[in-house]
Protein backbone atom coordinates (compact mmCIF):
# COMPACT_ATOMS: atom_id res chain seq x y z
CA UNK A 1 0.00 0.00 0.00
CA UNK A 2 2.66 2.64 1.09
CA UNK A 3 4.54 1.89 -2.46
CA UNK A 4 1.00 2.31 -4.21
CA UNK A 5 0.81 5.32 -2.21
CA UNK A 6 3.92 6.65 -3.30
CA UNK A 7 3.44 6.04 -7.02
CA UNK A 8 0.16 7.56 -6.94
CA UNK A 9 2.26 10.56 -5.30
CA UNK A 10 4.81 10.93 -8.09
CA UNK A 11 2.67 10.77 -10.75
CA UNK A 12 0.92 13.20 -9.79
CA UNK A 13 4.31 15.29 -8.90
CA UNK A 14 5.32 14.63 -12.09
CA UNK A 15 1.63 15.77 -13.87
CA UNK A 16 1.83 19.06 -11.90
CA UNK A 17 5.29 19.68 -12.90
CA UNK A 18 4.98 18.74 -16.71
CA UNK A 19 1.64 21.01 -16.52
CA UNK A 20 3.65 24.04 -15.38
CA UNK A 21 6.31 22.80 -18.09
CA UNK A 22 3.61 23.13 -20.70
CA UNK A 23 2.72 26.46 -19.91
CA UNK A 24 5.92 27.91 -19.96
CA UNK A 25 6.49 26.82 -23.66
CA UNK A 26 4.15 29.71 -24.68
CA UNK A 27 7.42 32.01 -23.37
CA UNK A 28 9.42 31.79 -26.30
CA UNK A 29 12.43 33.81 -27.67
CA UNK A 30 10.52 35.32 -30.40
CA UNK A 31 7.37 36.32 -28.87
CA UNK A 32 10.25 38.19 -26.27
CA UNK A 33 12.33 39.59 -29.26
CA UNK A 34 8.66 41.12 -30.68
CA UNK A 35 7.93 42.76 -28.08
CA UNK A 36 10.99 44.17 -27.59
CA UNK A 37 11.57 45.20 -31.07
CA UNK A 38 8.81 47.22 -30.67
CA UNK A 39 9.21 48.94 -27.37
CA UNK A 40 12.74 50.00 -27.76
CA UNK A 41 12.78 51.15 -31.40
CA UNK A 42 13.24 54.33 -32.21
CA UNK A 43 9.59 55.94 -32.44
CA UNK A 44 9.08 55.29 -28.47
CA UNK A 45 11.68 58.14 -28.22
CA UNK A 46 13.10 56.78 -25.22
CA UNK A 47 9.78 55.88 -23.12
CA UNK A 48 9.75 59.47 -21.47
CA UNK A 49 7.77 61.90 -20.67
CA UNK A 50 7.85 65.16 -22.81
CA UNK A 51 9.40 63.70 -25.65
CA UNK A 52 8.10 64.86 -29.16
CA UNK A 53 6.68 61.60 -29.70
CA UNK A 54 4.73 60.48 -26.58
CA UNK A 55 6.49 57.22 -26.54
CA UNK A 56 5.79 56.70 -22.38
CA UNK A 57 2.28 57.16 -23.81
CA UNK A 58 2.41 54.84 -26.50
CA UNK A 59 4.19 51.93 -24.43
CA UNK A 60 1.60 51.93 -21.51
CA UNK A 61 -1.29 51.51 -24.39
CA UNK A 62 0.75 48.87 -25.87
CA UNK A 63 0.55 46.79 -22.20
CA UNK A 64 -2.85 47.73 -22.00
CA UNK A 65 -4.04 45.96 -25.55
CA UNK A 66 -1.77 42.98 -24.84
CA UNK A 67 -3.73 42.49 -21.29
CA UNK A 68 -6.93 42.70 -22.86
CA UNK A 69 -5.70 40.32 -25.27
CA UNK A 70 -4.47 37.64 -22.99
CA UNK A 71 -7.71 38.11 -20.32
CA UNK A 72 -5.83 39.50 -17.51
CA UNK A 73 -8.35 41.28 -14.81
CA UNK A 74 -7.84 44.98 -14.66
CA UNK A 75 -6.79 46.22 -11.57
CA UNK A 76 -8.54 49.48 -12.32
CA UNK A 77 -10.58 50.78 -15.41
CA UNK A 78 -8.86 50.11 -18.21
CA UNK A 79 -5.43 48.57 -16.35
CA UNK A 80 -4.95 52.49 -15.78
CA UNK A 81 -3.87 53.21 -12.71
CA UNK A 82 -3.46 56.99 -12.90
CA UNK A 83 -0.62 58.96 -11.60
CA UNK A 84 -0.62 62.98 -11.02
CA UNK A 85 2.30 64.43 -10.78
CA UNK A 86 4.01 67.79 -10.51
CA UNK A 87 6.89 68.90 -12.63
CA UNK A 88 9.72 71.40 -11.60
CA UNK A 89 12.05 72.90 -13.86
CA UNK A 90 14.23 75.67 -13.88
CA UNK A 91 13.34 78.68 -14.90
CA UNK A 92 16.43 79.33 -16.89
CA UNK A 93 15.36 83.07 -17.96
CA UNK A 94 15.64 84.22 -14.42
CA UNK A 95 18.41 82.11 -12.75
CA UNK A 96 21.51 83.40 -12.43
CA UNK A 97 24.86 83.63 -10.51
CA UNK A 98 25.99 87.21 -9.56
CA UNK A 99 29.96 87.55 -7.87
CA UNK A 100 30.47 90.55 -5.86
CA UNK A 101 32.90 92.48 -4.63
CA UNK A 102 32.92 93.27 -0.80
CA UNK A 103 31.64 97.00 -1.21
CA UNK A 104 28.49 94.63 -3.01
CA UNK A 105 29.82 96.16 -6.93
CA UNK A 106 28.79 93.40 -8.84
CA UNK A 107 32.39 91.98 -11.02
CA UNK A 108 30.31 89.37 -12.96
CA UNK A 109 26.85 87.55 -14.09
CA UNK A 110 25.93 84.92 -15.68
CA UNK A 111 22.64 82.77 -16.33
CA UNK A 112 25.29 79.57 -16.99
CA UNK A 113 23.80 78.10 -13.76
CA UNK A 114 21.85 74.75 -13.82
CA UNK A 115 20.82 73.43 -10.47
CA UNK A 116 18.89 70.30 -9.47
CA UNK A 117 15.13 71.35 -8.85
CA UNK A 118 14.39 69.08 -5.57
CA UNK A 119 11.71 72.13 -4.48
CA UNK A 120 9.12 74.12 -6.10
CA UNK A 121 10.34 76.98 -4.42
CA UNK A 122 12.01 79.92 -5.95
CA UNK A 123 14.85 80.53 -3.63
CA UNK A 124 17.96 83.00 -3.32
CA UNK A 125 21.48 82.23 -1.73
CA UNK A 126 23.99 84.28 -0.55
CA UNK A 127 27.35 83.06 0.80
CA UNK A 128 31.31 83.69 0.45
CA UNK A 129 33.00 80.77 -1.70
CA UNK A 130 35.78 78.11 -0.73
CA UNK A 131 37.50 76.39 -4.10
CA UNK A 132 37.98 72.90 -3.06
CA UNK A 133 39.88 71.35 -5.76
CA UNK A 134 37.99 68.03 -6.59
CA UNK A 135 36.41 67.89 -3.56
CA UNK A 136 38.25 64.86 -2.76
CA UNK A 137 39.03 62.92 0.17
CA UNK A 138 41.71 59.25 -0.34
CA UNK A 139 43.25 58.75 2.97
CA UNK A 140 44.95 55.84 1.20
CA UNK A 141 47.16 58.30 -0.63
CA UNK A 142 47.29 60.72 1.94
CA UNK A 143 45.41 63.60 -0.54
CA UNK A 144 42.23 65.88 1.23
CA UNK A 145 41.23 68.55 -0.45
CA UNK A 146 38.92 69.37 2.74
CA UNK A 147 41.50 69.60 5.59
CA UNK A 148 41.33 72.96 7.38
CA UNK A 149 38.39 74.44 5.08
CA UNK A 150 35.57 75.75 7.27
CA UNK A 151 32.63 74.64 4.43
CA UNK A 152 29.86 75.70 7.03
CA UNK A 153 27.25 77.65 5.24
CA UNK A 154 29.39 77.85 2.09
CA UNK A 155 29.35 77.91 -1.90
CA UNK A 156 31.88 74.99 -2.09
CA UNK A 157 33.21 75.36 -5.96
CA UNK A 158 35.05 71.49 -7.26
CA UNK A 159 35.65 70.20 -10.48
CA UNK A 160 34.23 66.89 -11.60
CA UNK A 161 36.85 63.24 -11.35
CA UNK A 162 39.50 63.09 -8.87
CA UNK A 163 44.08 63.80 -9.45
CA UNK A 164 44.19 60.26 -9.98
CA UNK A 165 41.35 59.50 -12.86
CA UNK A 166 42.76 63.00 -14.06
CA UNK A 167 46.16 61.41 -14.00
CA UNK A 168 44.88 58.18 -15.63
CA UNK A 169 44.79 58.42 -19.52
CA UNK A 170 42.96 54.84 -19.58
CA UNK A 171 40.63 55.37 -17.37
CA UNK A 172 37.01 54.82 -17.81
CA UNK A 173 34.60 57.31 -17.84
CA UNK A 174 32.39 55.29 -15.72
CA UNK A 175 34.25 55.70 -12.91
CA UNK A 176 32.93 59.34 -12.39
CA UNK A 177 29.64 58.22 -11.78
CA UNK A 178 30.57 56.51 -8.36
CA UNK A 179 33.24 59.67 -8.02
CA UNK A 180 31.03 62.12 -8.13
CA UNK A 181 28.51 60.40 -5.56
CA UNK A 182 31.24 59.77 -3.14
CA UNK A 183 32.14 63.34 -3.02
CA UNK A 184 28.79 64.61 -1.98
CA UNK A 185 27.67 62.99 0.94
CA UNK A 186 31.31 64.26 2.50
CA UNK A 187 30.76 68.07 1.33
CA UNK A 188 26.84 67.93 2.85
CA UNK A 189 28.15 66.96 5.51
CA UNK A 190 30.56 69.24 6.08
CA UNK A 191 28.06 71.77 6.20
CA UNK A 192 28.25 73.38 2.55
CA UNK A 193 24.99 75.23 1.97
CA UNK A 194 25.80 74.84 -1.78
CA UNK A 195 27.87 72.19 -3.92
CA UNK A 196 29.07 74.14 -7.66
CA UNK A 197 30.46 71.64 -10.26
CA UNK A 198 32.83 72.63 -12.97
CA UNK A 199 33.90 70.05 -15.89
CA UNK A 200 37.62 70.10 -15.09
CA UNK A 201 39.41 71.91 -17.97
CA UNK A 202 42.01 68.59 -18.57
CA UNK A 203 39.16 66.08 -19.12
CA UNK A 204 38.57 64.95 -23.04
CA UNK A 205 35.30 63.24 -22.22
CA UNK A 206 33.23 65.00 -20.46
CA UNK A 207 29.80 62.88 -21.30
CA UNK A 208 29.21 62.79 -17.31
CA UNK A 209 28.85 66.76 -17.09
CA UNK A 210 26.54 66.56 -19.71
CA UNK A 211 24.54 63.91 -18.56
CA UNK A 212 24.19 65.53 -15.20
CA UNK A 213 23.41 68.99 -16.90
CA UNK A 214 21.01 67.30 -19.09
CA UNK A 215 19.29 65.33 -16.18
CA UNK A 216 18.93 68.55 -14.15
CA UNK A 217 18.01 70.69 -16.92
CA UNK A 218 15.12 68.27 -17.19
CA UNK A 219 13.72 69.38 -13.50
CA UNK A 220 12.62 66.92 -11.12
CA UNK A 221 8.79 64.93 -10.52
CA UNK A 222 6.94 63.99 -7.56
CA UNK A 223 3.47 62.42 -7.51
CA UNK A 224 0.75 64.83 -6.10
CA UNK A 225 0.54 64.75 -2.76
CA UNK A 226 3.89 63.47 -2.33
CA UNK A 227 6.36 65.40 0.19
CA UNK A 228 8.90 67.18 -1.62
CA UNK A 229 12.30 65.62 -1.94
CA UNK A 230 15.02 66.71 0.92
CA UNK A 231 18.73 67.44 -0.18
CA UNK A 232 20.57 69.03 2.63
CA UNK A 233 21.99 71.66 0.37
CA UNK A 234 21.98 72.83 -3.00
CA UNK A 235 23.60 71.27 -6.08
CA UNK A 236 24.38 73.23 -9.21
CA UNK A 237 26.58 72.85 -12.32
CA UNK A 238 28.30 76.03 -14.19
CA UNK A 239 31.22 76.41 -16.67
CA UNK A 240 34.43 77.62 -16.93
CA UNK A 241 34.01 80.92 -17.18
CA UNK A 242 32.33 81.31 -13.62
CA UNK A 243 35.28 79.46 -12.49
CA UNK A 244 37.64 81.80 -13.36
CA UNK A 245 35.90 84.52 -12.71
CA UNK A 246 35.55 83.43 -8.90
CA UNK A 247 39.19 82.52 -9.39
CA UNK A 248 40.29 85.95 -10.81
CA UNK A 249 42.17 86.83 -7.27
CA UNK A 250 44.47 83.66 -7.21
CA UNK A 251 45.84 85.00 -11.05
CA UNK A 252 45.84 81.74 -12.39
CA UNK A 253 43.02 80.14 -14.53
CA UNK A 254 41.24 77.12 -13.34
CA UNK A 255 43.28 74.78 -15.78
CA UNK A 256 46.62 76.22 -14.69
CA UNK A 257 45.71 75.46 -11.25
CA UNK A 258 44.11 71.88 -11.99
CA UNK A 259 48.05 71.26 -14.03
CA UNK A 260 49.72 72.15 -10.23
CA UNK A 261 47.16 69.80 -8.44
CA UNK A 262 47.74 66.81 -10.70
CA UNK A 263 51.43 67.55 -11.00
CA UNK A 264 52.45 68.13 -7.11
CA UNK A 265 49.03 65.84 -5.90
CA UNK A 266 49.16 68.43 -3.56
CA UNK A 267 45.58 70.44 -2.86
CA UNK A 268 45.01 73.80 -3.86
CA UNK A 269 42.06 75.01 -1.52
CA UNK A 270 41.50 78.13 -0.31
CA UNK A 271 38.32 80.15 0.27
CA UNK A 272 38.08 83.29 -1.88
CA UNK A 273 38.27 86.35 -0.17
CA UNK A 274 37.63 89.65 -2.85
CA UNK A 275 34.30 87.58 -3.88
CA UNK A 276 31.01 86.23 -2.44
CA UNK A 277 28.01 84.90 -4.42
CA UNK A 278 24.72 85.49 -4.62
CA UNK A 279 22.84 82.78 -6.74
CA UNK A 280 18.94 83.36 -7.75
CA UNK A 281 16.96 79.82 -8.31
CA UNK A 282 13.71 80.68 -10.26
CA UNK A 283 11.51 77.66 -10.82
CA UNK A 284 8.06 76.81 -12.87
CA UNK A 285 5.86 73.83 -12.43
CA UNK A 286 3.32 72.45 -13.64
CA UNK A 287 0.84 69.42 -13.56
CA UNK A 288 1.27 66.17 -15.65
CA UNK A 289 -0.15 62.64 -16.16
CA UNK A 290 1.32 59.45 -16.27
CA UNK A 291 0.24 55.85 -15.08
CA UNK A 292 0.93 52.40 -13.86
CA UNK A 293 -0.92 49.32 -16.06
CA UNK A 294 -1.82 47.07 -13.61
CA UNK A 295 -3.49 43.89 -14.78
CA UNK A 296 -4.43 40.77 -12.42
CA UNK A 297 -4.54 36.93 -12.65
CA UNK A 298 -7.30 35.93 -9.97
CA UNK A 299 -6.21 33.16 -7.81
CA UNK A 300 -8.20 30.03 -7.47
CA UNK A 301 -8.91 29.38 -4.15
CA UNK A 302 -11.96 31.48 -2.63
CA UNK A 303 -9.84 32.19 0.63
CA UNK A 304 -6.08 32.67 -0.79
CA UNK A 305 -7.02 34.72 -3.89
CA UNK A 306 -7.44 37.98 -1.36
CA UNK A 307 -3.84 38.14 -0.73
CA UNK A 308 -1.21 38.13 -3.93
CA UNK A 309 2.12 37.88 -5.22
CA UNK A 310 3.13 41.22 -7.48
CA UNK A 311 5.38 41.12 -10.54
CA UNK A 312 6.53 44.47 -11.20
CA UNK A 313 9.05 46.05 -13.79
CA UNK A 314 9.56 49.75 -14.97
CA UNK A 315 8.16 50.44 -18.36
CA UNK A 316 9.89 54.16 -18.40
CA UNK A 317 13.40 55.04 -19.64
CA UNK A 318 15.77 57.76 -19.67
CA UNK A 319 14.23 59.38 -23.12
CA UNK A 320 16.01 61.47 -26.04
CA UNK A 321 19.82 62.95 -25.45
CA UNK A 322 20.72 66.47 -25.49
CA UNK A 323 22.37 65.89 -29.19
CA UNK A 324 19.22 64.19 -30.54
CA UNK A 325 20.10 60.27 -29.62
CA UNK A 326 17.43 58.29 -28.63
CA UNK A 327 18.50 56.07 -25.29
CA UNK A 328 16.45 53.06 -26.57
CA UNK A 329 16.32 51.32 -22.88
CA UNK A 330 16.46 47.60 -24.75
CA UNK A 331 17.66 46.07 -21.66
CA UNK A 332 16.62 48.94 -19.39
CA UNK A 333 13.65 48.09 -18.74
CA UNK A 334 12.59 47.41 -22.23
CA UNK A 335 13.84 43.60 -20.71
CA UNK A 336 11.53 43.52 -17.80
CA UNK A 337 8.85 44.47 -19.04
CA UNK A 338 8.24 42.15 -21.61
CA UNK A 339 9.12 39.45 -20.23
CA UNK A 340 6.65 40.52 -17.60
CA UNK A 341 4.54 40.06 -20.63
CA UNK A 342 5.19 36.52 -21.12
CA UNK A 343 4.91 35.41 -17.35
CA UNK A 344 1.60 36.38 -17.82
CA UNK A 345 0.41 34.85 -20.75
CA UNK A 346 1.84 31.37 -19.29
CA UNK A 347 -0.28 31.55 -16.52
CA UNK A 348 -3.40 32.89 -18.01
CA UNK A 349 -2.88 29.90 -20.03
CA UNK A 350 -3.15 27.17 -16.50
CA UNK A 351 -6.21 25.58 -16.61
CA UNK A 352 -6.16 25.64 -12.58
CA UNK A 353 -4.55 29.30 -11.98
CA UNK A 354 -2.26 29.62 -9.06
CA UNK A 355 -4.01 29.83 -5.45
CA UNK A 356 -3.45 33.36 -4.13
CA UNK A 357 -3.83 36.45 -7.08
CA UNK A 358 -1.03 37.07 -8.90
CA UNK A 359 -0.82 41.27 -9.55
CA UNK A 360 1.43 42.48 -12.72
CA UNK A 361 2.60 46.01 -12.57
CA UNK A 362 4.11 48.14 -14.73
CA UNK A 363 4.97 51.06 -13.21
CA UNK A 364 5.83 54.69 -14.29
CA UNK A 365 8.95 56.71 -13.80
CA UNK A 366 11.54 54.99 -12.07
CA UNK A 367 13.86 56.54 -13.94
CA UNK A 368 12.49 60.26 -11.71
CA UNK A 369 12.75 58.42 -8.45
CA UNK A 370 11.11 55.06 -8.15
CA UNK A 371 7.55 57.34 -8.56
CA UNK A 372 5.09 54.47 -9.81
CA UNK A 373 6.24 52.16 -7.97
CA UNK A 374 6.07 54.76 -4.67
CA UNK A 375 2.20 55.67 -5.51
CA UNK A 376 1.09 51.78 -6.01
CA UNK A 377 2.56 50.77 -2.66
CA UNK A 378 0.74 54.03 -1.41
CA UNK A 379 -2.60 53.05 -3.68
CA UNK A 380 -2.07 49.54 -3.77
CA UNK A 381 -4.90 47.23 -5.72
CA UNK A 382 -4.50 44.82 -2.68
CA UNK A 383 -3.29 46.14 0.53
CA UNK A 384 0.14 45.89 1.55
CA UNK A 385 -0.95 43.51 4.39
CA UNK A 386 -2.58 40.83 2.04
CA UNK A 387 0.78 41.67 -0.65
CA UNK A 388 3.00 38.01 0.04
CA UNK A 389 5.90 39.21 -2.22
CA UNK A 390 7.14 41.17 -4.95
CA UNK A 391 9.11 40.01 -7.89
CA UNK A 392 10.53 42.75 -9.64
CA UNK A 393 12.42 42.34 -13.01
CA UNK A 394 15.15 45.58 -13.96
CA UNK A 395 17.51 44.58 -17.15
CA UNK A 396 17.23 41.16 -16.86
CA UNK A 397 18.21 40.63 -21.37
CA UNK A 398 22.35 40.90 -21.18
CA UNK A 399 25.21 38.62 -20.79
CA UNK A 400 28.42 38.81 -20.50
CA UNK A 401 31.15 36.07 -21.73
CA UNK A 402 32.24 34.94 -18.03
CA UNK A 403 31.31 36.40 -14.82
CA UNK A 404 33.02 39.17 -13.32
CA UNK A 405 35.94 38.40 -10.87
CA UNK A 406 34.90 41.01 -8.28
CA UNK A 407 31.64 43.05 -7.85
CA UNK A 408 33.64 46.01 -6.84
CA UNK A 409 32.47 48.07 -9.46
CA UNK A 410 28.89 47.29 -10.14
CA UNK A 411 28.86 49.17 -13.16
CA UNK A 412 30.61 46.19 -14.45
CA UNK A 413 28.49 43.65 -12.58
CA UNK A 414 26.89 42.12 -15.69
CA UNK A 415 26.99 38.47 -15.44
CA UNK A 416 27.82 35.35 -17.79
CA UNK A 417 25.17 33.11 -19.73
CA UNK A 418 24.04 31.61 -16.39
CA UNK A 419 24.12 34.09 -13.91
CA UNK A 420 21.25 35.97 -12.13
CA UNK A 421 21.58 38.34 -9.00
CA UNK A 422 18.81 38.54 -6.64
CA UNK A 423 18.03 41.53 -4.37
CA UNK A 424 16.53 40.13 -1.59
CA UNK A 425 17.25 42.58 1.45
CA UNK A 426 16.82 41.12 4.78
CA UNK A 427 16.92 37.16 5.22
CA UNK A 428 14.33 34.47 4.67
CA UNK A 429 15.29 31.14 4.22
CA UNK A 430 11.95 29.99 3.14
CA UNK A 431 12.65 32.22 -0.05
CA UNK A 432 16.29 31.31 -0.56
CA UNK A 433 14.99 27.75 -0.52
CA UNK A 434 12.50 28.81 -3.40
CA UNK A 435 14.75 30.43 -5.42
CA UNK A 436 18.03 27.99 -4.72
CA UNK A 437 15.51 25.24 -6.26
CA UNK A 438 14.39 26.39 -9.38
CA UNK A 439 17.71 27.99 -10.41
CA UNK A 440 19.00 24.44 -9.48
CA UNK A 441 16.38 23.44 -12.08
CA UNK A 442 16.66 26.11 -14.65
CA UNK A 443 20.45 25.64 -14.44
CA UNK A 444 21.11 29.27 -13.35
CA UNK A 445 24.15 30.39 -11.16
CA UNK A 446 21.81 32.96 -8.04
CA UNK A 447 24.27 35.49 -6.43
CA UNK A 448 23.05 38.25 -3.78
CA UNK A 449 26.03 40.41 -3.87
CA UNK A 450 24.51 43.29 -5.64
CA UNK A 451 21.86 43.46 -2.83
CA UNK A 452 23.49 45.93 -0.47
CA UNK A 453 24.64 48.10 -3.66
CA UNK A 454 20.92 48.12 -5.60
CA UNK A 455 18.29 47.27 -2.43
CA UNK A 456 17.21 51.11 -3.14
CA UNK A 457 17.51 51.91 -6.33
CA UNK A 458 14.81 50.00 -7.77
CA UNK A 459 10.92 49.60 -7.55
CA UNK A 460 11.10 46.33 -5.05
CA UNK A 461 12.53 49.04 -2.61
CA UNK A 462 9.23 50.82 -2.08
CA UNK A 463 7.99 47.53 -1.33
CA UNK A 464 10.20 46.26 1.06
CA UNK A 465 9.96 49.47 3.50
CA UNK A 466 6.41 48.25 3.80
CA UNK A 467 7.48 44.91 5.16
CA UNK A 468 7.02 43.25 1.66
CA UNK A 469 9.59 40.28 1.06
CA UNK A 470 11.00 41.10 -2.55
CA UNK A 471 12.95 39.69 -5.02
CA UNK A 472 14.61 41.80 -7.33
CA UNK A 473 15.96 40.16 -10.72
CA UNK A 474 18.76 41.37 -12.60
CA UNK A 475 21.67 39.85 -15.19
CA UNK A 476 23.87 42.88 -14.28
CA UNK A 477 24.79 46.49 -15.08
CA UNK A 478 26.86 47.20 -18.20
CA UNK A 479 28.22 50.17 -20.19
CA UNK A 480 25.09 50.86 -22.11
CA UNK A 481 23.77 51.46 -19.48
CA UNK A 482 21.42 55.14 -19.83
CA UNK A 483 23.57 55.56 -23.24
CA UNK A 484 22.33 55.53 -26.72
CA UNK A 485 23.72 52.38 -27.37
CA UNK A 486 21.41 50.24 -25.09
CA UNK A 487 20.08 48.43 -28.60
CA UNK A 488 17.73 45.28 -28.73
CA UNK A 489 20.70 43.76 -31.25
CA UNK A 490 22.63 43.19 -27.84
CA UNK A 491 19.87 41.53 -26.00
CA UNK A 492 20.98 37.47 -25.11
CA UNK A 493 16.97 36.24 -25.87
CA UNK A 494 18.12 32.84 -24.41
CA UNK A 495 19.11 34.47 -21.17
CA UNK A 496 15.75 36.38 -21.03
CA UNK A 497 13.71 33.63 -21.50
CA UNK A 498 15.50 31.59 -18.75
CA UNK A 499 14.71 34.71 -16.21
CA UNK A 500 10.92 34.45 -17.32
CA UNK A 501 10.69 31.15 -16.64
CA UNK A 502 12.61 31.60 -13.39
CA UNK A 503 10.11 34.40 -12.79
CA UNK A 504 6.88 32.06 -13.56
CA UNK A 505 8.18 29.35 -11.60
CA UNK A 506 8.90 30.89 -8.62
CA UNK A 507 5.40 33.13 -8.84
CA UNK A 508 3.75 30.15 -9.04
CA UNK A 509 5.39 28.25 -6.03
CA UNK A 510 4.54 31.54 -4.00
CA UNK A 511 1.39 31.83 -4.49
CA UNK A 512 0.57 28.42 -4.47
CA UNK A 513 2.09 28.09 -0.63
CA UNK A 514 -0.10 26.96 2.48
CA UNK A 515 1.64 29.67 4.38
CA UNK A 516 3.31 32.71 2.96
CA UNK A 517 6.85 33.57 3.06
CA UNK A 518 8.25 35.06 6.15
CA UNK A 519 11.72 36.98 6.78
CA UNK A 520 13.37 35.31 9.57
CA UNK A 521 13.58 36.39 13.02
Amino acid sequence: MKNTIFLFLMLISTGFVFSQKKEMQSITENELKAHLKFLSGDLMQGRDLGTPTPGLQIAAEYLKTECLKMGLKPGFSNYTQPVKMNHVQTDTTKTKIILKKEDEAIVFESNDIVPYSSSSKNDTLSAKIVFAGYGWNNKDKGYNDLEGLDLKGKIVMIMTRNPELANDTAANENASDRVEMMKLSGLFMSGAKAILFIPDPLNPNTSWFKMAKQFFAKGSYQAEGQKEGFIPGFLLLSGIETANAILKETGKTLEEIQKEINSSMKPASRELQSVSATIILAKKSESIMTENVIGVVEGSDPVLKNECVVLSAHYDHVGVGADGQVNNGADDNGSGTVALLEVAEALMKMDKKPKRSVVFAWVTCEEKGLIGANYYVEHPLFPMEKTVADINLDMVGRSATKDPENLDDINKSLGGPDRIYLIKGKTSSELNAVTDKICKELKLVPNEGLSKDLLNRSDYYHFYRKGVPVIGVTTGLHNEYHRPTDDEALIDYKKMKRVADFTFLTTFEIANRKERIQFDE
